[in-house]
Protein backbone atom coordinates (compact mmCIF):
# COMPACT_ATOMS: atom_id res chain seq x y z
CA UNK A 1 0.00 0.00 0.00
CA UNK A 2 1.27 3.40 -0.73
CA UNK A 3 0.27 6.65 0.87
CA UNK A 4 -1.91 8.79 -1.24
CA UNK A 5 -1.37 12.28 -2.01
CA UNK A 6 -3.15 13.29 -5.12
CA UNK A 7 -3.14 16.87 -6.15
CA UNK A 8 -4.91 19.71 -4.55
CA UNK A 9 -3.71 22.61 -2.54
CA UNK A 10 -3.63 21.57 1.08
CA UNK A 11 -2.67 24.31 3.49
CA UNK A 12 -2.00 23.86 7.17
CA UNK A 13 -4.73 25.43 9.28
CA UNK A 14 -2.38 28.10 10.60
CA UNK A 15 -1.81 29.28 7.02
CA UNK A 16 -5.48 29.83 6.24
CA UNK A 17 -6.48 33.40 5.42
CA UNK A 18 -8.11 35.25 8.31
CA UNK A 19 -11.21 35.86 6.20
CA UNK A 20 -11.63 32.07 5.87
CA UNK A 21 -10.66 30.99 9.40
CA UNK A 22 -13.47 28.87 10.82
CA UNK A 23 -13.27 26.22 13.55
CA UNK A 24 -15.05 24.77 16.57
CA UNK A 25 -13.60 24.93 20.06
CA UNK A 26 -14.63 24.76 23.67
CA UNK A 27 -14.74 27.80 25.94
CA UNK A 28 -11.91 27.49 28.45
CA UNK A 29 -12.27 29.07 31.89
CA UNK A 30 -16.02 29.73 31.59
CA UNK A 31 -17.35 32.30 34.05
CA UNK A 32 -20.13 30.61 36.07
CA UNK A 33 -22.38 33.66 36.31
CA UNK A 34 -22.03 34.45 32.62
CA UNK A 35 -22.86 30.87 31.60
CA UNK A 36 -26.36 31.41 32.96
CA UNK A 37 -26.93 34.17 30.38
CA UNK A 38 -26.13 32.17 27.24
CA UNK A 39 -28.02 29.55 25.31
CA UNK A 40 -27.56 27.44 22.21
CA UNK A 41 -27.60 29.61 19.08
CA UNK A 42 -26.37 32.78 20.80
CA UNK A 43 -23.77 34.75 18.87
CA UNK A 44 -20.95 35.96 21.12
CA UNK A 45 -18.34 38.63 20.48
CA UNK A 46 -14.71 37.53 20.16
CA UNK A 47 -12.04 39.92 21.39
CA UNK A 48 -8.55 40.23 22.83
CA UNK A 49 -8.27 41.02 26.52
CA UNK A 50 -5.27 41.66 28.73
CA UNK A 51 -4.99 38.99 31.41
CA UNK A 52 -2.03 39.60 33.68
CA UNK A 53 0.06 41.08 30.91
CA UNK A 54 -0.79 38.36 28.37
CA UNK A 55 -3.12 38.91 25.44
CA UNK A 56 -5.89 36.33 25.72
CA UNK A 57 -8.78 35.65 23.35
CA UNK A 58 -12.15 35.85 25.09
CA UNK A 59 -15.82 35.59 24.16
CA UNK A 60 -18.43 37.89 25.63
CA UNK A 61 -22.14 38.59 25.53
CA UNK A 62 -23.38 42.16 25.90
CA UNK A 63 -19.97 43.21 27.21
CA UNK A 64 -19.77 40.47 29.87
CA UNK A 65 -16.90 38.00 29.50
CA UNK A 66 -18.24 34.46 29.18
CA UNK A 67 -14.82 32.79 29.05
CA UNK A 68 -11.54 32.47 27.23
CA UNK A 69 -10.44 30.38 24.28
CA UNK A 70 -7.27 28.28 24.25
CA UNK A 71 -5.49 25.70 22.13
CA UNK A 72 -5.91 24.68 18.53
CA UNK A 73 -6.25 27.60 16.17
CA UNK A 74 -6.58 30.23 18.89
CA UNK A 75 -3.07 31.58 18.22
CA UNK A 76 -4.03 32.15 14.58
CA UNK A 77 -7.32 33.69 15.73
CA UNK A 78 -5.40 36.09 18.02
CA UNK A 79 -3.15 37.06 15.10
CA UNK A 80 -6.20 37.73 12.91
CA UNK A 81 -7.94 39.78 15.62
CA UNK A 82 -4.81 41.88 16.08
CA UNK A 83 -4.76 42.37 12.32
CA UNK A 84 -8.29 43.77 12.35
CA UNK A 85 -10.48 40.81 11.35
CA UNK A 86 -13.69 40.64 13.41
CA UNK A 87 -15.04 37.25 14.53
CA UNK A 88 -18.19 35.84 16.09
CA UNK A 89 -18.57 32.73 18.24
CA UNK A 90 -21.87 30.89 17.82
CA UNK A 91 -22.85 28.68 20.77
CA UNK A 92 -23.32 25.13 19.46
CA UNK A 93 -23.83 23.13 22.65
CA UNK A 94 -23.92 23.67 26.39
CA UNK A 95 -23.36 20.69 28.65
CA UNK A 96 -23.03 21.89 32.23
CA UNK A 97 -19.88 23.98 32.27
CA UNK A 98 -18.74 22.80 28.84
CA UNK A 99 -19.64 25.15 26.02
CA UNK A 100 -18.75 24.42 22.40
CA UNK A 101 -18.65 27.35 19.98
CA UNK A 102 -18.01 27.82 16.28
CA UNK A 103 -15.63 30.65 15.46
CA UNK A 104 -16.05 32.41 12.12
CA UNK A 105 -15.41 35.84 10.59
CA UNK A 106 -18.22 38.31 11.10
Amino acid sequence: MSGGGGGGSWTPDNDVACSRLRFQTQIATPQPGALQSIQQGDVLDVSIINMGGALAVAVSKNGTIVGGLAGGLVNKLRECLLGGTVFNATVLTINGGQVMVEIEPK
